[in-house]
């Protein structure tokens, strides 16, 4: 079983994308220590908000390191300097980090967490607009492990554009022979399943099998659904069924559609086709 932890809801980054309520609150340490010492984990996801942000990140990345936990973490990459590279880097974390465009701080800090040997991968908010700078991002950071596109997700508050499958498939069709041009191993967000298809049929969801604790302490089936559902006070996975999921139930596409929605955060690649969640992307060589 893998573990992710919203360690934080303080950010330095306000992303309209995000899918998280910024009130402010962390985890403790000593609850996440006292989480791990229960439950028999391998890979250990620090998101947030901007887990950098969480005042004992250095000493949960050598706890979790010295438990022998494979590191996941996931960052805006803004903070990501001498502060805290050599704590990731003693850590032996993998980076996972939202770059939609190109930026010569972010640049910088992935350029030196790289040579420090951390493994660097990018998540890419994809759309008309980012897509446009996307052959920069490759070329400049050219030594990413893995590029995951996203597909950008409204979760009610009617600001973020949400494509449609004749607008999303194209857009990652031509973001994929970008990133291919620049050998980077590409991941992407289906979003949506042709009707009559397996994927349609099986809707595959991530819930069930990992653990998402929240930074009030309680277990939710999944990200997106964190603020939507009621959290769990048992440390279990929590299944959630794609039929009743609030992000799908609210953003139905229309009867005439040829597709269907799935959750937009199973992911696929056009390497083997097979479906995962993101927490498992650091474990595929």
């Amino acid at each position: 079983m893998d573990i992710a932890f919203n360690v934080t809801r303080k950010c330095n980054k306000g992303c309209d994308y995000c899918y998280l309520s910024l009130t402010g609150e962390e985890l403790s340490f000593d609850k996440i220590r006292e989480i791990l010492e229960s439950v028999d984990v391998e890979t250990v996801t620090l998101t947030g908000g901007e887990p950098l942000m969480h005042p004992d990140i250095k000493e949960l990345l050598s706890f979790l390191s010295q438990r022998g936990n494979h590191i996941h973490l996931l960052s805006n990459g803004i903070l990501l300097t001498e502060d805290y590279l050599p704590a990731i880097s003693e850590a032996n974390a993998e980076l996972f980090v939202t770059y939609n465009d190109s930026n010569k701080k972010i640049s910088g800090n992935l350029h030196e967490a790289n040579q420090r040997g951390i493994d660097v991968n990018l998540h890419h908010v994809l759309t008309e607009r980012s897509v446009a700078s996307l052959d920069d991002v490759c070329q400049n950071i050219n030594f990413a492990k893995s590029l995951l596109l996203l597909y950008p997700t409204d979760l009610g508050q009617e600001i973020v554009n949400m494509y449609d499958p004749e607008k999303w498939f194209p857009l990652l069709d031509r973001a994929i022979s970008i990133t291919q041009l620049h050998g980077i191993k590409t991941y992407f967000e289906q979003a949506f399943a042709k009707k009559g298809l397996d994927l349609a049929k099986q809707q595959p969801c991530p819930t069930g099998k990992d653990l998402f604790i929240d930074a009030n302490g309680m277990s939710y089936p999944c990200c997106l659904l964190v603020d939507k559902v009621q959290g769990n006070e048992r440390l279990v996975p929590v299944r959630m069924n794609p039929k009743k999921c609030n992000f799908i139930r609210d953003n139905p596409l229309p009867d005439s559609s040829d597709y269907i929605r799935i959750c937009p955060i199973v992911i696929t690649d056009r390497y083997d086709g097979s479906f995962q969640f993101p927490s498992h992307l650091g474990e595929k060589k």
